[in-house]
């Protein structure tokens, strides 16, 4: 068989280069693939998402439909996943370290990525029928227990794991939220007049609480712990995969780094619940989130010291709001979900007393 070009954007993906990626991956069992039709899926705003419908000259040879993920077409949001080294880390991740994890995640097809380091093609599996939660309606309690449950099993099986720490690739987000950080005054001084028209001053006022304490939070994000998907939230996040097969499916690694694991269980429970839900559940959400790093086998690290670098990372959140909504394209619903982030994390940081948690450390 000739060699198969590794990326293609999803226009110029045909039958023939289908035919060879399935029958590489041991998924097409006779036959070729004789048509192929593409329609956009998914929500995110770094990359593209579409489902691919296949035909085949034997039916039933292969998958009726598979999932590819790209590069954005919109330049501002294609600059930062490759300045970022999001899209790298992506196929990095399904390549390096998916295949050891016990976690539930999508089966890569075809992972690779350009020697641009920006262009890139992740050809999955395709989950359907599933449910999805709008992150603008939130999550609740019970869905939310079962994304704490496989969020503390990528933590667990990377607790100090020191190999995993010296990879250069790894340590991106940690590099990136320095940047953030030091010019975290300067992005607050400009956001009202770029998006000022979307968030109250009241919240901007609480993000802006953060600004004192910038030595103390830059130690707490260079002190590494375990793996960081750094965006684990109800849109990144499949239910009932399969029917009902898998019951949760976390998506989208581009974020992955090493670093701290409640910034994942702040930033989710922050972001995907609303408020007054995530005020009667968190206690019990970080719990459950505790329980389940233990069983997995880590040691040392007690539910109070879980539940204070809980209220603590969630500063976080509200810190990637403020620096998301101006880091990417700007649509309507994206204005519409950084609206409710900023929102929801600003409440979250009252409610938790964050940064005297954070002015402790």
């Amino acid at each position: 068989m000739t060699t198969i070009e590794s990326v293609l954007g999803p226009a110029t993906i045909d039958s023939a280069w289908m035919t060879q990626v399935l029958t590489q991956a041991d998924l097409l069992r006779c036959g070729e693939v004789a048509a192929v039709h593409r329609e956009a899926c998914g929500t995110g705003q770094l990359g593209d998402s579409y489902r691919f419908t296949l035909e085949y000259d034997v039916p039933g040879a292969g998958p009726a439909t598979v999932v590819g993920k790209f590069a954005s077409e919109d330049p501002a949001s294609r600059e930062f996943g490759r300045r970022s080294g999001y899209y790298r880390s992506e196929i990095n991740f399904y390549n390096e370290i998916a295949p050891g994890s016990s976690m539930s995640l999508p089966h890569p097809i075809h992972a690779r990525l350009a020697e641009n380091e920006t262009d890139f093609i992740l050809l999955m599996e395709d989950l359907s029928p599933a449910r999805t939660v709008d992150q603008l309606v939130g999550c609740t309690a019970d869905d939310m227990a079962l994304v704490m449950e496989q969020t503390a099993i990528l933590h667990a099986e990377s607790w100090h794991d020191a190999e995993l720490a010296r990879r250069p690739w790894l340590g991106g987000p940690v590099a990136i939220f320095n940047e953030v950080t030091d010019a975290y005054a300067d992005v607050l001084r400009g956001f009202p007049e770029l998006c000022g028209d979307l968030v109250p001053e009241a919240d901007l006022a609480e993000a802006a609480g953060l600004i004192p304490h910038t030595a103390a939070w830059k130690r707490v994000l260079n002190d590494p712990q375990c793996l960081w998907h750094s965006d684990i939230r109800a849109d990144n996040v499949l239910f009932d995969a399969r029917g009902g097969e898998r019951p949760v499916v976390l998506l989208d690694w581009q974020g992955l780094g090493f670093g701290r694991g409640t910034i994942d269980v702040a930033l989710c429970l922050g972001t995907s619940m609303a408020v007054e839900e995530r005020r009667r559940h968190e206690r019990d959400l970080v719990g459950v989130y505790h329980r389940a790093l233990c069983a997995h086998g880590v040691t040392g690290y007690d539910a109070r010291t879980a539940w204070d670098d809980y209220r603590m990372h969630a500063a976080h959140g509200l810190q990637v709001g403020v620096f998301g909504l101006g880091a990417v394209k700007r649509t309507p619903r994206g204005d519409q979900m950084w609206k409710n982030w900023i929102e929801r994390t600003a409440a979250q940081v009252r409610d938790l007393d964050s940064y005297r948690v954070l002015a402790d450390r």
